[in-house]
């Protein structure tokens, strides 16, 4: 096993897990355990740069994103969520690299018996297990009616992609990556500058979304609107209306209570961004 040091450690009490040696079942083990423990959320997003008077970038150090979670139960978005994630896959002893999606999205390759598998838990998709999408073309990673399929362009040039499918319809971009090129962390600097824009796509909405495979079910608030998606299929959307309905959610339904939402919706009305806008609609 590993040697590693006190963040590793607190990264995996907060997984509830042991050290283990590098294997895919430890490997599926952590991926479970991640999607169920950080949330995918922009909250942190909008209070850094409130802080940082909306300039400049860093993604949080694995010790900032441990102590981050400890106080204010922060997850990220994607950049924070895969390279912390990866910060502990090496920590750990796996064999694991950056690769670039649709020249934006980060995710990760883990090289294990000269097999390389795709985990990402930067996206708010069900991966809850590494994908084999270089033996297995049928590959499917879901959770209720959300797909997400790695699909091959052509295998023998690394070329594959990444499509996800919501309730039967195709939700987002389509992503084309490639898997034997690795990417650096500097590789995506000009793509965070841009998402970091006070007119980015998570800059401009409330967001938040976390797995609760315990329940069978997947909570998410887009804006006020609470949703959650059972393993089976049932999705129920409620509207909230006021500021403390949705800390109250947060907080009892995402089991999050110390999420400062209320800063961050305080935050989108100085930018000006009512999330409340078509609450009456």
């Amino acid at each position: 096993m590993a040697a590693f040091h006190d963040s590793t450690s607190d990264y995996l009490n907060h997984l509830t897990l042991q050290n283990e040696d590098p294997s895919y079942d430890y490997l599926q083990k952590i991926c479970h355990a991640q999607l169920n423990t950080f949330p995918f959320e922009n909250i942190s997003k909008l209070l850094y740069f409130r802080n940082h008077n909306y300039n400049h970038f860093d993604i949080p150090s694995f010790e900032q994103f441990t102590t981050n979670y400890t106080k204010f139960n922060f997850g990220g978005t994607c950049y924070t969520l895969n390279a912390n994630l990866m910060r502990l896959l090496k920590s750990l002893g796996f064999d694991c690299y950056h690769i670039m999606l649709g020249e934006e999205h980060m995710g990760i390759i883990v090289k294990i018996d000269h097999e390389r598998f795709y985990i990402d838990c930067g996206a708010a998709a069900p991966f809850f297990k590494p994908v084999r999408f270089e033996s297995d073309f049928k590959n499917t990673s879901s959770f209720g009616r959300d797909e997400v399929h790695l699909l091959p362009e052509d295998p023998e040039r690394n070329a594959f992609k990444y499509v996800r499918f919501t309730n039967g319809e195709q939700s987002g971009k389509t992503w084309k990556f490639n898997s034997r090129k690795e990417a650096k962390l500097s590789d995506f600097n000009g793509v965070m500058v841009r998402s970091n824009k006070p007119d980015a796509p998570f800059m401009t909405i409330l967001r938040c979304q976390f797995y609760q495979t315990g329940k069978q079910r997947s909570v998410s608030l887009v804006n006020n609107k609470f949703g959650i998606r059972y393993s089976m299929g049932e999705t129920v959307v409620r509207t909230l209306t006021s500021k403390e309905e949705i800390k109250e959610v947060i907080s009892e339904e995402f089991l999050l209570p110390k999420l400062p939402v209320i800063e961050a919706i305080e935050v989108l009305e100085s930018l000006p961004i009512d999330i409340f806008a078509l609450r009456e609609k």
